[in-house]
C-alpha cells in the first residue's frame, strides 16, 4: 500500500504557476535572478539548496560558491537559500529550467520520470566507492552526447555531483531483522530503494526525506532508509533503535545545475572558471563525506543516543537484490520514453565506474596520495 504524505506532491506545478509564484515574491522581497542583475558590474546566482546549512553536503555547496567568486575574481557570486526556500525537492527540475533560481541541486528521485538520466545514479546497482561514483557520473555527465543533449533541452548545465554515504535502514523499536519483517512495516519512501520494499510488502509512506524526522517523531513511520552523517547531521538517531547495512549501491543522483541562460549570459572566461570547479570539488566532498561519515558512525555506535546494527541473513540481501531488478527495468522504459537506450548507459556507467576504482586502488583517493 502507497500512502502519501501530506508534505508530498507527487507532481511538479507547471512551469507557468512556478514563475508566476517567483515574480510575485521576487517583487515582494526582492529577490532577482542573474538575468535584472546582468546590467550591474557583479554577476549574482541565486541558488537553491533543499536540504539545511550543516552537515558534509552543505559544506561542499558552501565551497562551491567560495570557488566561483574566487575562480572569477569576485565576478560573480552566489546568494544561497536554504531549506528549499525557493522550491522544494520535486519542483526543482521545473523551477531550474524556468529560472525561478539560477542553480540548485536536482534530486533523481524527485525527477525519475522527467529526468531518468540523473536517476541511473540513484539505481540499486554494484556497490562502489563514493568517490568513483561521483568521478564516473561527473565523465558520463560531461562526454556523453545523448545525455548532454537532453540536459541542452531541459534548459540546463550539469556542474557537480555528490554522493551519499551507504545506505542503512533505521527503525524505531525492534526494526528490521531479516526479509520477513519488512512485510506491513510503516517505512518512508524516499527514492529507489523504496520500491524494493514496497515489492517485499513494506506499508510504504511516500515522503522527502528530510521529513523523516518528523514521521518517526509522530509514528507515521516506523523505517526510513538514511546514511551515516545524515541520520547524525539530522538528529534522527535520537528517535531510532536499529539500523541495517542495506549493502546497496552509492546513491549519487543529486547534482547542482545552473539554469542555461544564466550560464551563457556569463563570459566565456566566467563559464570556463565556473566548469572547472568541479572535479576538484569532487575531491573536496569526498574527503569531507569519508570524514562526516567515519565520524557519524563512531556516533551512531558509542554516543549518548547509541543504535544496535543488524546483519540480515546473507540469504535476505540476495532477495533485496532480486527486488530491485524492477526498478531498473522501469528505468530503462523511461530512459527509452526520450530516445536513449538503457542499457548503453548502464554499461557505460559500470565501465566508467570500473575505469576509477583502477585509480582508486592503484593511487588512492586524492586526499591520501
Amino acid at each position: 500500500m502507497l500512502v502519501e504524505h501530506a508534505g508530498w506532491r507527487p507532481e511538479c506545478p507547471p512551469r507557468e504557476e512556478i514563475m508566476k509564484y517567483f515574480l510575485k515574491s521576487a517583487a515582494t522581497v526582492g529577490l532577482l535572478s542573474v538575468s535584472t542583475l546582468s546590467a550591474q558590474a557583479n554577476t549574482i546566482l541565486i541558488a537553491n539548496e533543499p536540504g539545511p546549512n550543516r552537515g558534509a553536503r552543505a559544506e561542499a555547496i558552501e565551497h562551491l560558491a567560495q570557488q566561483i567568486s574566487e575562480r572569477t575574481n569576485g565576478e560573480v557570486t552566489v546568494e544561497q537559500n536554504w531549506g528549499g526556500a525557493l522550491f522544494k525537492s520535486e519542483a526543482a527540475l521545473a523551477s531550474l529550467s524556468a529560472g525561478v533560481a539560477d542553480m540548485g541541486v536536482i534530486i533523481g528521485s524527485y525527477a525519475e520520470s522527467e529526468f531518468p538520466e540523473l536517476q541511473i545514479g540513484g539505481l540499486l546497482l554494484k556497490p562502489a566507492n563514493t568517490w568513483v561514483m561521483m568521478k564516473a557520473m561527473y565523465e558520463l555527465f560531461t562526454t556523453n552526447e545523448y545525455v548532454k543533449q537532453r540536459m541542452d533541452d531541459m534548459n540546463i548545465v550539469y556542474m557537480q555531483p555528490y554522493s551519499l554515504s551507504p545506505q542503512i535502514l533505521a527503525c524505531r523499536g525492534e526494526g528490521i531483522r531479516s526479509v520477513a519483517d519488512i512485510k506491513g512495516t510503516k517505512i518512508a519512501h524516499t527514492g529507489a530503494s523504496g520500491d524494493v520494499f514496497s515489492v517485499l510488502g513494506g506499508n510504504m509512506v511516500k515522503m522527502p526525506i528530510y521529513d523523516v524526522f518528523q514521521g518517526m517523531e509522530t509514528g507515521l513511520i516506523d523505517c526510513s532508509v538514511t546514511y551515516a552523517y545524515f541520520a547524525v547531521a539530522s538528529n534522527l538517531n535520537e528517535k531510532v533503535d536499529t539500523m541495517v547495512d542495506l549493502r546497496f549501491s552509492t546513491v549519487t543522483s543529486l547534482a547542482t545545475f545552473m539554469n542555461k541562460f544564466t550560464f551563457e549570459s556569463l563570459s566565456e572566461q566566467e563559464q570556463e572558471a565556473i566548469l572547472s570547479i568541479g572535479p576538484d570539488l569532487i575531491d573536496y566532498y569526498g574527503e569531507s563525506l569519508e570524514a562526516a561519515d567515519t565520524k557519524a558512525l563512531e556516533t551512531l555506535q558509542t554516543g549518548e543516543y547509541a543504535v544496535e546494527f543488524v546483519d540480515m541473513p546473507d540469504a535476505d540481501y540476495a532477495v533485496l537484490q532480486e527486488a530491485a531488478a524492477p526498478t531498473i527495468e522501469k528505468w530503462k522504459r523511461d530512459v527509452a520514453t526520450y530516445g536513449g537506450d538503457g542499457d548503453a548507459l548502464l554499461a557505460e556507467l559500470y565501465a566508467l565506474m570500473d575505469k576509477w576504482t583502477q585509480v582508486m586502488e592503484t593511487e588512492g583517493l586524492p586526499w591520501t596520495r
